[in-house]
């Protein structure tokens, strides 16, 4: 009988860890295990010139005139979705920053966002306009995040806490008169 060595060992575990391993990933699909944790792998298509972007305005009356095309963008109200190239988002970008540092308007892409390192922008921006956060607990944390924003911002700030509080989403007395002292303005009028 033929005695095997420890180099022969050492290999036939190693292959063995190999296998058990890669059937572990492969039952997991697009799973990635990292020290026990399950990341999901995400394939991110990169971006191209020609791809079509949504983009949306935050603000009323906003307009862009591209100069290497001549074409001419107009967002008439909140809300409001144009569609742009990439490139003519990078000109954009490229010559006027504060069209998305200020808020004005929002490209509905990931991946956008991340390229012109827009995240935090559109965080503390989305942050605002979600009604749950508007709570006697979490009123100074608001005020800071609207003194925050850049001043166009904060008139769709305004509006969007008077829809809230007219459509009765926001109703705590407390949080109703933070909001009007810190942002002088009349909210108990719109219940």
């Amino acid at each position: 009988m033929a005695r095997k060595s420890m180099t022969e060992t050492t290999a036939d575990v190693t292959v063995a860890t190999t296998e058990v391993a890669t059937a572990d990933i492969n039952a997991v699909g697009n799973e990635k295990v990292t020290k026990g944790k399950t990341v999901k792998a995400e394939k991110v298509v990169p971006l191209s010139d020609s791809d079509e972007i949504e983009v949306t305005a935050l603000i009323p009356n906003v307009s862009y005139k591209d100069s290497r095309s001549g074409d001419i963008y107009e967002w008439d109200e909140v809300g409001h979705v144009e569609y742009m190239t990439f490139e003519t988002l990078k000109n954009m970008w490229r010559n006027h920053k504060g069209y998305f540092k200020n808020m004005c308007l929002k490209p509905n892409d990931e991946r956008v966002i991340e390229k012109f390192g827009l995240r935090k922008t559109f965080e503390n921006y989305e942050y605002l306009m979600d009604k749950k956060n508007y709570t006697s607990k979490n009123i100074t944390n608001v005020c800071n995040a609207i003194s925050e924003t850049p001043n166009g911002m904060k008139f769709a700030i305004c509006s969007k806490i008077k829809s809230m509080v007219q459509n009765k989403e926001v109703t705590d007395a407390s949080v109703i008169k933070s909001l009007e002292k810190f942002l002088n303005i009349e909210l108990f009028a719109f219940l």
